[in-house]
């Protein structure tokens, strides 16, 4: 893990140049992840400036983050008790102090500020990037803990967290610090002797504090040109001399904000000093601060994750209504195949009826001569009830027979067209690129039903997003829907004259070509087509048909579910689906 202690001192030592700021607002944008927006005055040539920023603390085994950024979260649509708890202690408050916990990894935040009674009160925010331990607790003035992202159970053996309890750190490692080894070279070389065997980096992970795997192996890196080395293969010497230039390193602060990037380059390690063991393979970039450097490095990782499990609740819901509608459907279509038999009952109220005068009520079986067919068939009858009754009974199941058959038909229309919605939405959702997308794509299915609004009533704080925007080689406008309302809204606003397109027989997004009185080029046409054949599931095809038709010829049916359309008069284009060379206008988005 490249979050190790010496990465930990060299965070807290930047974020405490914002010692002063006080704490705006606060939200948890996830149950491990925490965000406080920070604002701060400062003095410079021209007086004093004032500058705002988000302070992110994420103590997640995968996404360990602790850095400042301009961008804010996406916050939750509602916030949690845990959420209520913080905003209690810190809103207003004023950091005073930013520190790494000394042997540990942990970072501590110090907050003054006051009380409801006005009095001057003291807030610790404990940030512990400890793997799948790491943990966000709040503790009072006393170090007693108000509140955590992960509270244990009071079974816990080793280490309770739970509120009302005195905060402790974890327990003890049998490990001596770097400078301990620094200042006694007789303690440090009695270590080697002992551990002679153990590979070098093994040695200093097991016996120092603060080292991770990546800095114990440029360590030895530097002292002998390999990372694999083993203790007694090492000078006494040049490994001494390198721990201890960089406890130099750590005990002046002389730290340097390090991504390491492959030969594609993507970000594979991080560190606060210079890493040399991937060359040739590897490059070292420095990075202008250590928020920067944690926002690159996980903020693409983060937002890909972030994407997933959004899309995952949504998908959830979709896939289950798809199921339930499979099923729905299956079950229809069998009673819709009963109902084909309803004629077998009219026909044998017909053949009672015309043998009437023959039976009397208690037959059970009878034999009738079938005129049509020119065969003798057998009945059962309800020897309760006059054969007249069992005749009046068949033609009721006709009747019912009949009547179903057209609201099961009916029925499975509806189903039919809920399905092809929601595989349209299933569409949308493989092709959104961001959260905003999908919260969009959420609202879409609180609105149709089937999400249940749980902020009913509350400000929605989401970003309300408009329609992708493109410009043709010609000039012409062309707008793209991100979802089914989106879709819907572009078609509705548009002009009677200008010029929809739609993927042929699969699902995607309503493109439409504005017009403006003028007649596009032939380019135009099928820059237009192209864009809406991309904004498909069939991105990537080649030679795939494109309908297009002008708006007026569009029909929204009455109760019909968002973007969906009928149309008959139309054209089809056959195109690759790809993005062709058009310009994408920002500002419409």
């Amino acid at each position: 893990m490249a979050f190790d202690g010496f990465f930990c001192i060299a965070v807290a030592a930047e974020l405490n140049n914002w010692a002063g700021a006080r704490v705006d607002k606060l939200f948890f944008s996830s149950p491990s992840s925490l965000c406080l927006s920070l604002y701060r005055t400062s003095d410079c040539k021209d007086g004093r400036v004032s500058s705002r920023s988000n302070l992110i603390i994420s103590a997640t085994a995968s996404n360990p983050v602790i850095a400042l950024s301009k961008d804010e979260p996406m916050r939750p649509e509602q916030p949690t008790a845990q959420c209520m708890l913080f905003r209690k202690h810190l809103l207003n408050a004023h950091i005073a102090s930013v520190s790494c916990l000394k042997e540990e990894r942990i970072i501590r935040f110090e907050f003054s500020g006051t009380d409801d009674m006005g009095y001057m009160k003291k807030r610790f925010i404990y940030a512990e990037m400890m793997g799948k331990y790491s943990n966000i607790l709040l503790c009072g003035e006393d170090d007693r803990i108000l509140g955590a992202s992960s509270l244990s159970d009071i079974t816990a053996s080793a280490r309770q967290i739970m509120t009302g309890m005195p905060y402790q750190t974890p327990p003890k490692q049998n490990k001596v610090s770097v400078s301990y080894a620094v200042s006694s070279k007789e303690a440090f070389y009695s270590l080697l002797e002992r551990d002679g065997q153990k590979r070098a980096d093994d040695f200093l992970v097991s016996n120092f504090f603060a080292f991770s795997p990546l800095v114990a192996r440029e360590v030895v890196y530097r002292a002998c040109g390999r990372t694999d080395a083993c203790v007694f293969e090492l000078g006494k010497e040049s490994f001494y001399d390198q721990i201890r230039k960089l406890d130099d390193i750590v005990e002046k602060k002389d730290f340097t904000p390090i991504i390491v990037r492959n030969k594609d380059g993507e970000g594979i390690e991080y560190s606060f000093i210079e890493i040399e063991q991937y060359a040739p393979l590897a490059v070292s970039e420095k990075k202008e601060s250590f928020s920067e450097l944690l926002i690159e490095y996980y903020g693409s990782k983060t937002e890909r994750a972030g994407i997933k499990q959004y899309a995952s609740d949504i998908l959830k819901v979709v896939n289950n209504s798809l199921t339930r509608l499979h099923k729905k459907i299956n079950l229809q279509r069998e009673e819709l195949e009963e109902c084909g038999k309803r004629d077998i009952f009219k026909k044998e109220g017909d053949l009672i009826t015309a043998n009437l005068y023959r039976l009397k009520q208690g037959d059970t079986r009878i034999r009738l001569y079938d005129y049509e067919k020119e065969i003798e068939v057998e009945l059962n009858l309800d020897l309760r009830i006059t054969p007249a009754k069992n005749a009046q009974n068949r033609y009721k199941k006709y009747t019912k027979l009949k009547n179903a058959e057209a609201i099961l038909r009916d029925q499975i229309t509806k189903a039919e067209t809920e399905i092809k919605y929601l595989e349209s939405v299933l569409d949308f959702i493989t092709r959104s690129t961001n959260v905003n997308e999908l919260s969009e794509i959420r609202k879409e299915l609180v609105v149709t039903g089937y999400i249940a609004d749980r902020a009913k009533g509350k400000k929605q704080r989401t970003p309300v997003l408009k329609p992708l925007a493109f410009t043709t080689s010609g000039g012409f406008a062309v707008r793209v829907g991100k979802n089914n309302r989106d879709n819907d809204s572009i078609t509705s606003s548009a002009d009677k004259l200008d010029i929809w397109f739609h993927i042929k027989g699969f699902h995607g997004s309503h493109t439409v070509l504005y017009t403006e009185g003028r007649e596009p080029s032939a380019t135009d046409y099928t820059e237009a087509a192209m864009i809406a054949a991309y904004h498909s599931e069939k991105r990537g095809s080649e030679n795939i048909g494109v309908d297009y038709t002008q708006i007026r010829y569009l029909k929204k049916p009455n109760g019909s579910p968002p973007g969906f359309v009928t149309y008959e008069k139309y054209w089809t284009a056959f195109v690759d689906a790809v993005m062709p060379k058009v310009s994408e206008d920002k500002e419409k988005e």
